[in-house]
């Protein structure tokens, strides 16, 4: 490395901060998650030992946890990687006694049974966005793009209070798939309703009544009231089975809004509902049209579906009793881009993996989609299109987002699970009647998370090991350069590959490291993949965060002084960062070469 001691006190204008960690993947991907070489299979252990306990023990296992359900509930589990197609071998399945005595459907379900799968059709809602409306119209007015709106903007007057309409004009097809819009959470029909679910209890002579609403403190409802009684609900008092598009957009558009677009994020079934209005508006297609022919069909998803399925295809379904009752035959209606898709474990695999893979949306598309949109209040959980979006934190201090989607709706749970950072995810797919049944999918995926996520963690450095570690010397005679690389495998140490030793041309570097940078380890992390030809770069980093290290300032503790994104490729030699790294790599993914790119130099592993 050609820089002078001399020249260090000029260095440390450059630089007088401790690089720290990026965001992202710390070692590449693992490609091994099921072979007996694999730590991941024997989690996955944990995780079935785990679940059959809990269904053996049944009440008595602890009533604390929402695993003590399981028995009663229908499930099938399923992993899936996109450089390992064996991993989907981690799968489990449970019929429970609601669907193994049904008077329809399977009997037992497997990878290719059916489960409504309730909310997470909003990522398919989405993905349908991306593939199919054009970029400009992403950003122009729902007023603009769904004729019903456009006739209430029309009619609507300047001066409507912002607290009791929302203004259509300002809500866009962006503020809805980012969740932000601040449009209605629902339609009145949803059942979340109270006044509307005594109102089909006493219609259909079932418990509940609206007497009984005004003996505990809720006035009486003119039937006057447009906001009570809407287009929707007289089409379930006269009977009819769905509510038409242009009703429900009527009944929308004089409700009150949330908060204005783009304030905080608000989950939101009636915005999905018109997300799927204006996807077809903008379009010209039919959304049902857009699932088949843009996702399920390009990608072989067979046992998906975006309509109750022939009766034919029952035979292989997760139907709860009575076919209608239990959810599993309906007409979604125009609440079909909101939660009215079905789909398999087997199917929603091959969707995870094109998803992380760009199958079928373009890569840089696909790396801004798996990106947060907004914060919560809360510290672990920003909001994306649609993802819900969980910051998994390792004993070593590194983070890891994980991208997911819940659904609920009916005799139907389920989780979609994605984890960029390893190229993998997992499905928990659910059926019954459960109370409570949406917590024990939580704690589903919470389990496989708690005890799967640290054995992938703990493969990516084992096989980092094989592929990256070791001695990189120069073969240019005379030239005394060399590079060791090794891992370290203790879960609390700094994550990455650490340079053990440096030379350049016989001087040592480590100590010129450390009087720029600052203390190590000096580790190596990935940045960007060049598989078609072989080629992988790193980036050098130092610190990393402490899990429970205490802030001392929120702008000079963990904040300017530590900065991460800040001092990104800042040192400069000859124009190319002194942090950038290029190793050779074979098909295996086994390095064969490392060029620290700044020194214009290729050192050859030993």
């Amino acid at each position: 490395m050609h820089i002078s001691y001399r020249y260090l006190p000029l260095l440390s204008l450059f630089t007088t901060i401790v690089v720290a960690d990026l965001l992202g993947p710390k070692y590449v991907p693992p490609t091994d998650l099921s072979s007996s070489q694999s730590l991941v299979p024997a989690s996955w252990q944990n995780v079935t030992s785990t679940i059959e306990t809990y269904l053996k023990n049944g009440n008595q296992a602890p009533s604390s946890s929402q695993l003590s359900k399981l028995s009663n509930l229908t499930f099938s589990l399923g992993m899936f990687s996109l450089h390992d197609p064996n991993a989907t071998q981690l799968q489990y399945h449970h019929t429970g006694p609601e669907v193994a005595n049904s008077p329809n459907g399977t009997h037992k379900v497997d990878a290719d049974t059916i489960y409504r799968v309730a909310s997470v059709t909003k990522v398919f809602t989405v993905l349908a966005a991306l593939l199919e409306v054009n970029s400009t119209d992403w950003e122009r007015p729902l007023s603009d793009i769904i004729p019903g709106l456009a006739n209430f903007a029309a009619k609507s007057t300047a001066e409507a209070s912002p607290i009791y309409r929302v203004d259509w004009s300002k809500v866009t097809i962006s503020a809805l798939a980012a969740q932000i819009a601040g449009v209605p959470r629902d339609d009145v029909t949803s059942g979340s309703d109270l006044f509307i679910a005594a109102l089909t209890a006493e219609l259909t002579g079932t418990n509940g009544s609206l007497a009984a609403l005004n003996t505990e403190g809720l006035p009486p409802i003119s039937p006057k009231d447009p906001l009570a009684y809407t287009s929707c609900v007289n089409s379930i008092i006269d009977g009819s089975a769905t509510c038409s598009e242009s009703s429900f957009v009527q009944d929308t558009s004089i409700r009150y809004p949330s908060f204005l677009p783009w304030t905080t994020p608000g989950y939101a079934d009636d915005g999905f509902a018109m997300l799927g209005l204006a996807i077809a508006h903008a379009t010209g297609k039919d959304i049902h049209q857009i699932y088949q022919e843009s996702i399920f069909g390009p990608l072989g998803m067979t046992g998906s579906n975006s309509s109750t399925p022939p009766v034919s295809e029952w035979q292989r379904s997760a139907i709860v009793g009575d076919a209608v009752t239990s959810g599993f035959a309906l007409d979604a209606g125009v609440n079909v881009a909101t939660g009215g898709l079905l789909s398999t474990t087997r199917d929603l695999a091959v969707f995870g993996n094109a998803i992380l893979n760009s199958t079928i949306l373009p890569p840089d598309q696909t790396r801004k989609w798996l990106k947060p949109t907004s914060h919560t209040a809360r510290l672990q959980a920003s909001v994306g299109r649609p993802w819900e979006i969980f910051r998994y934190i390792h004993p070593c201090g590194a983070v890891t987002d994980i991208y997911t989607k819940f659904g609920d709706s009916g005799s139907y749970s389920a989780s979609f699970v994605l984890i960029p950072d390893y190229d993998l995810g997992f499905s928990v797919l659910t059926a019954g009647t459960v109370k409570g049944r949406f917590a024990v999918v939580a704690a589903i995926a919470d389990l496989i998370t708690e005890t799967v996520v640290p054995a992938i963690a703990a493969e990516t450095v084992v096989e980092s090991g094989r592929k990256y570690a070791g001695t990189y010397t120069s073969s240019v005679q005379g030239m005394e350069s060399s590079l060791t690389i090794a891992i370290n495998q203790t879960v609390t140490a700094a994550p990455g590959l650490v340079i053990t030793s440096w030379k350049s041309n016989g001087t040592d570097v480590l100590p010129v490291l450390a009087n720029i940078l600052g203390a190590g380890p000096y580790r190596l992390v990935p940045s960007i993949a060049d598989s078609k030809n072989g080629k992988q770069a790193f980036r050098l980093v130092t610190s990393t965060d402490a899990p429970n290290k205490p802030v001392v300032g929120l702008f000079s503790g963990n904040g300017i002084v530590s900065p991460d994104w800040l001092e990104l490729d800042s040192l400069t030699y000859g124009g190319i960062a002194l942090a950038l790294f290029v190793f050779d790599v074979e098909s295996d993914g086994k390095a064969i070469a490392v060029s620290p790119a700044a020194l214009r130099i290729s050192l050859k592993k030993s």
